[in-house]
Order: C-alpha cells, then sequence, then structure tokens
C-alpha cells in the first residue's frame, strides 16, 4: 500500500539548521529543504543560505538566496500547512507544468527526483522498457561527468592527457566509433550526451547526435546531461522536438537546495513506453506524485510513499531563480556574463599564483564555470582540499589572514591533467540580482559592482592563501 505524508516527524525534529530569529514555520522549512534526506544519502555538506558569504560555487552547489527561501515559504503555506489551500496532486503537476515551460515543450512529461544519479536510474528503468537488447551506456569520462553518476559501459574523453580541451570533431569520432561498436556487438546505446560538463566542456555536438540516430534509429537512445543548467531554452526544446530526454538538476546553477532534479521526457519517447519496471532502489525512495499521472500507470510496482514535499519545496527554490533568469532579455544576461568573465580574467592576469585552465579554449559565449589551478611561489601545484577548506572557513586561514574576511564558497576539485583545479562558476541568483538593480535605474557599472566585489575579495584572499599554503 502506499504511505501517506505527514509532517508530524518533521515537526517534531530539532531543525539544526534554522537561523536565530526564525520562526517555528521556518525552522521546519529548513528541515525540509536542507535536513537529513535518505533519497540524496543523508545530509552530507548541504548548503544553507547565502547570507553573509560569498558563493561562486553554482557548478556543485549554492547557497539560496532570500528570493528563493521566500518561494519555498509561499509554497509551504499553499500546500503543508494547516489552512493549505493547494492539495498535494496540483502542486507536484504545477511543478512538473512549470518545468516544462522553462524548458519551451508544454508536451512534454517530467518525472521529479531528488538527485541527478536517482533521475539517471529512472531513464534506465524506461530505457529497459523500450529495448529489447541488452543496453550500452556511453558517456564522458571523468572529471567531465561526475564520480558519483552512474557508471558508463564505454567512455569518451573532453579532455587529452595534459588537460587540455579536446576539438569538437575528435570528440564525436569518439564517439561514433563507439556507438557503431556497440551496435555491432549486438546492443542498443544510450548516449549521455555533456550539455555542459563539470568543467564547462560539452560533446558530442549535437551535429554527430543527429548523425547518429539517422544511422541507427531503432538503436539508440539519447540522454542530455543537462545538470548544469547551463544551456540555452533554444537547444532544450530542439532536443525535446528531436526525441533526446534531458537530465536537469535545480541544485547547481539554478541556486536551489541540494536534493532537486527531473528527468524530462519527449512525447515521441514516451509513445514507446507500456509497462515500466522500477529497480528496488527507485520502488524504495520515490515517491508516486514525482512521476505524472500517464506514466505512473504504467509502473508495475507501488511506491514507498505518495509524495516527497522535499522535492517540492528545493523545485520551488529553484524555479523561483530560473523563471525570473528566463524573464531577463538575452542581451542582458549575455553582457552580465561577460562582465563576470572579464572581471575573472582580469584578475587571473593580475595573480601569477592562479591559472585558469580553459581560458585560451574558450568561445565567448561558453558556460560560466572556470577550473582554475593553484601555484605557490615556486611554481609548485598547492593542494586543492586545504585550499578549499581555508577559502570556506576563516578559521582554517593560517597565519596573518586567520578568521579574516567572509567565507567563500568555490566548486570542488577536479583534475585537469596531472593536477587538480577549484572550480569559480556564475549562478542563476548572481545574474537575477544584477539584473534587479538595473530594473531600479542603477547604470550598468554600479548594478554590476557587488559581484565585482565578490570576485575581488575572493581573488585578494586566494592569492594570499596561495602564498600561504603549502
Amino acid at each position: 500500500m502506499i504511505k501517506t505524508f505527514s509532517s508530524a516527524a518533521f515537526s517534531a525534529a530539532r531543525a539544526r539548521v534554522a537561523a536565530p530569529g526564525d520562526t517555528a514555520a521556518d525552522s521546519l522549512l529548513d528541515y525540509l529543504l536542507f535536513g537529513p534526506d535518505e533519497r540524496r544519502g543523508g545530509l552530507g555538506d548541504a548548503p544553507r543560505r547565502a547570507a553573509g558569504e560569498i558563493w561562486l560555487s553554482s557548478c556543485e552547489a549554492a547557497g539560496i538566496s532570500p528570493r528563493a527561501f521566500e518561494a519555498a515559504r509561499k509554497a509551504q503555506n499553499l500546500v503543508l500547512s494547516a489552512e493549505s489551500s493547494l492539495a498535494l496532486p496540483q502542486w507536484f503537476d504545477e511543478i512538473r507544468r512549470r518545468l516544462a515551460t522553462l524548458m519551451a515543450d508544454p508536451d512534454c512529461a517530467a518525472i521529479l527526483a531528488a538527485s541527478p544519479v536517482e533521475a539517471e536510474t529512472t531513464f534506465e528503468a524506461l530505457a529497459r522498457a523500450v529495448v529489447s537488447r541488452p543496453l550500452a551506456h556511453i558517456a564522458a569520462a571523468p572529471p567531465e561527468r561526475p564520480e558519483a553518476a552512474l557508471s558508463a559501459d564505454e567512455s569518451f574523453s573532453l579532455r587529452d592527457r595534459y588537460g587540455l580541451a579536446l576539438p569538437s570533431d575528435e570528440i564525436d569520432a569518439q564517439v561514433v566509433s563507439l556507438t557503431a561498436k556497440a551496435v555491432a556487438d549486438g546492443k542498443d546505446v544510450v548516449l549521455h550526451v555533456a550539455d555542459c560538463s563539470e568543467t564547462g566542456l560539452g560533446g558530442p555536438s549535437r551535429a554527430c547526435v543527429a548523425a547518429l540516430e539517422q544511422a541507427f534509429p531503432d538503436r539508440l537512445l539519447v540522454l542530455i546531461d543537462g545538470r548544469q543548467m547551463r544551456g540555452e531554452q533554444a537547444t532544450a526544446s530542439a532536443d525535446l522536438g528531436a526525441g533526446r530526454a534531458i537530465l536537469i538538476s535545480g541544485s547547481t546553477f539554478a541556486g536551489g537546495p541540494i536534493g532537486a532534479a527531473a528527468l524530462l521526457l519527449p512525447p515521441s519517447l514516451i509513445e514507446k513506453i507500456s509497462r515500466v519496471e522500477l529497480p528496488p532502489a527507485l520502488r524504495t525512495h520515490a515517491a508516486a506524485l514525482d512521476w505524472p499521472l500517464p506514466l505512473r500507470e504504467r509502473l508495475r510496482d507501488e511506491f514507498g510513499a505518495l509524495a516527497d514535499p522535499r522535492v517540492g519545496l528545493r523545485w520551488e527554490c529553484a524555479l523561483a531563480e530560473l523563471e525570473c533568469f528566463s524573464e531577463i532579455a538575452p542581451e542582458q544576461r549575455a553582457k552580465i556574463r561577460s562582465a563576470f568573465l572579464g572581471e575573472v580574467r582580469r584578475h587571473l592576469a593580475a595573480t601569477p599564483w592562479l591559472k585558469a585552465a580553459d581560458f585560451h579554449e574558450r568561445a565567448a559565449d561558453a558556460p560560466s564555470i572556470t577550473p582554475i589551478l593553484t601555484f605557490d611561489d615556486s611554481g609548485r601545484a598547492i593542494k586543492t582540499s586545504g585550499l578549499r577548506r581555508a577559502l570556506a572557513d576563516p578559521a582554517a586561514r593560517p597565519g596573518r589572514l586567520a578568521a579574516r574576511g567572509r567565507p567563500v564558497r568555490l566548486g570542488g576539485p577536479v583534475t585537469i591533467g596531472a593536477r587538480k583545479a577549484l572550480r569559480l562558476a556564475l549562478g542563476a541568483s548572481q545574474i537575477n540580482d544584477v539584473s534587479a538593480r538595473l530594473a531600479t535605474g542603477l547604470d550598468f557599472s554600479t548594478a554590476f559592482q557587488p559581484l565585482a566585489d565578490d570576485l575581488r575579495e575572493t581573488f585578494a584572499l586566494w592569492s594570499e592563501l596561495a602564498q600561504d599554503l603549502r
């Protein structure tokens, strides 16, 4: 039997993440957004609210803004309070509708999930319901694909052994070869396309994907890995129109709490699905209302719960940022991103201890993730673990820097060639904040200045730590 949701267990729990002065309702909301969650592997290092810290870590996770928290508070009052006026099924259907609108495809179906891995597992189950042959998963190799992602049967590289970005035609050639071999071996293929990788690269090209779809029309399923959410709406709409599924996350660029993901399915793929059998982990943790009704009726299994409001509330945070972002004129978004990358380049040029891994390889409109290598004054690479900890925790800073300045959050280390880099990323909430200041009549320089100040403080501290840490 499907269990119903009750908030009693949450309201009785002590909200360890609540800030001083919060109301009881906000304490519960904090707990729902950031508290322990078996679906995403426990509490971990989940970020909290963004106040008083510098967050440049949206390639991995972001502290949520007041705008996002207020959206979750409103949803909590509408759905989960004693005076709630919106039923759970309607709430989750509305979240799905808003996601489809953001993808510019009202006919696509969204399955909600608590993590990208859960969404990948869901797609695996759907793929097995469609194909009759063994499946081969082909995906980008780490570090471009997260280590926590589902393992691939075959992988292609986006960088060479020195860490330099490979040309698009070389990436495409790898994918064509791997796909052709898998098909020749009697397998159907799930191709995971990196829309934007963990270090800001992408591949294979959409032209390559289209050619493979034409060459193997009944042997290839395509999953666009869009967990970074840094692609264009028109691209997502075209992918869905071509019959490709898209995996997204509300916990990276969008700025929602960790624990918001979704799988978007095009109508042409949905038509092929008859009966779906979920693996045990999904049957245990996923909730019935994560799925739209037409797909839920095709499942062989019952769910462990009717609804998981934590996923809905986290998506409310992310959608608040994404919908605000979508209303900004593309030219203004591009100008803010260009100004951000320009400031990053300027600071790097003035800081001999820091080196961007890819600036000479990137186009002007490249995704706003910058992997940065750190060296000491002898030219030796500095270990990223201690550096990242010192940036994030003033108490961990050595000597003259001890306990000085604000915490600075950067994306976790990735391997670039033989070294590890920390990642600096621009998120939707920061672009939204600049745009909001512009809307009050400020000139661009003044509206951008708070973000420029964050970058100045970050690079000044980063440079000093590079000289003090070994």
